[in-house]
């Protein structure tokens, strides 16, 4: 890491840990809590220190949010993988309460068992015998004076899950800014390896006007040739694209490819359903899949190979697969490792955009490298 990097004492914070650090911040943590709470009653009129099993009591009750604080934090990991936003603050919260409830069942089942709980202070009694009656015991406002003490409880783990949330979201804005500079990156060396675009399209076309009338197959690939180079120049710079667009392009791009090795590459393409008018994805999501799989199945051997793409499309979402044959011989063994890099961002842009609505599978056999992308289209494409 570059300790000069902007952003360096947030990405040192949220550096992944070792898990003994992690487990050691945890206990510190958590006998601060417990600590600070229990002082709350030093000195008060039911002089919880003058009875063992008061102290005892209190201490029980505490520990009772460990449990619900790790229970909470797994349910917010799992729910953000299908929801976000308000719908994934409100089914969190709803849960918490109950996992509540049932953590303050247990503890005054527990304390009933070992003390008793008319040997404990009144608020004990009070509302543990409410938590250990049976459901149709208890009438509508023991049931609502009991989801308010549930929710007023909770009150306590605003500081641990508020850190939590903090950590979450700080996170995803680093991924963000770090994409964001990748991206930026990326298109910089674009432009250094790419001195005069506008004279290389005119140049091309120029030879285009000249090709008409000699080779009608000359011209058609340097069709495909030239709007290939228009798209990735001048059509890739926003976040989103229209599909149909990107699609067209990719089509070029494997007229061109399956023309350039004709004579031992087999490129089959299919489309099911047509492309709704103005759907928009991220950029070059579709394409990069695409070029990899000619880049690690075609390129580096001089074997017979292959590459097979089917699209279906719906009125809201897609599906691409695409699927290449995996050389037996290499003439470049620094292509016998997959890179895993542009997969890796790939997924992080999907994540960032789509959240839950994406899934991304990918098979490695051994002859056959295979990736499935289900998407949905960008709802708004101003965001």
């Amino acid at each position: 890491m570059d300790r000069h990097a902007r952003h360096f004492p947030l990405r040192y914070i949220l550096q992944p840990q070792t898990r003994a650090r992690r487990i050691r911040y945890h206990i510190v943590f958590w006998l601060v809590f417990i600590l600070f709470h229990l002082l709350y009653f030093v000195g008060s009129k039911e002089r919880i220190g003058h009875s063992t099993s008061w102290v005892i009591s209190y201490v029980i009750y505490y520990l009772r949010f460990i449990p619900v604080y790790y229970l909470a934090a797994a349910v917010f990991n799992c729910l953000k993988e299908k929801y976000y936003g308000t719908k994934l603050m409100m089914l969190t919260g709803m849960l918490m309460v109950l996992i509540m409830h049932a953590a303050n069942v247990a503890v005054f089942y527990l304390l009933d068992k070992l003390f008793g709980l008319g040997s404990l202070s009144g608020t004990f009694q009070q509302f543990g015998n409410m938590y250990l009656l049976s459901a149709s015991e208890n009438g509508y406002e023991d049931w609502l004076m009991l989801l308010i003490y549930d929710v007023t409880e909770m009150q306590l783990l605003f500081l641990p899950l508020g850190l939590k949330m903090i950590q979450y979201g700080l996170k995803e804005q680093i991924e963000k800014k770090d994409l964001l500079a990748e991206k930026l990156k990326s298109e910089l060396a674009i432009l250094r390896t790419q001195p005069a675009p506008h004279f290389i399209l005119n140049t091309l076309n120029s030879v285009l006007a000249e090709l008409l009338d000699v080779s009608e197959k000359a011209s058609e690939y340097l069709v495909s040739l030239t709007d290939v180079l228009r798209f990735t120049l001048y059509e890739t710079v926003d976040e989103l694209i229209d599909f149909e667009r990107e699609w067209q392009a990719l089509l070029h791009f494997t007229d061109l490819e399956s023309k350039r090795f004709a004579d031992r590459l087999k490129v089959s393409v299919k489309q099911n359903g047509q492309i709704p008018k103005g759907a928009k994805v991220p950029t070059l999501v579709v394409f990069t899949l695409t070029e990899n799989a000619f880049k690690h199945g075609v390129y580096p051997t001089i074997e017979d190979c292959r590459v097979d793409i089917e699209l279906s499309v719906n009125a809201d979402h897609l599906t691409f697969r695409i699927s290449n044959s995996k050389p037996a011989l290499y003439f470049n063994a620094d292509h016998q490792q997959r890179s895993g890099i542009g997969l890796d961002n790939i997924r992080k842009r999907l994540e960032l955009r789509f959240k839950n609505r994406y899934s991304l599978q990918v098979c490695d056999h051994q002859q056959l490298y295979s990736i499935i992308l289900k998407m949905a289209f960008a709802e708004n494409p101003s965001s």
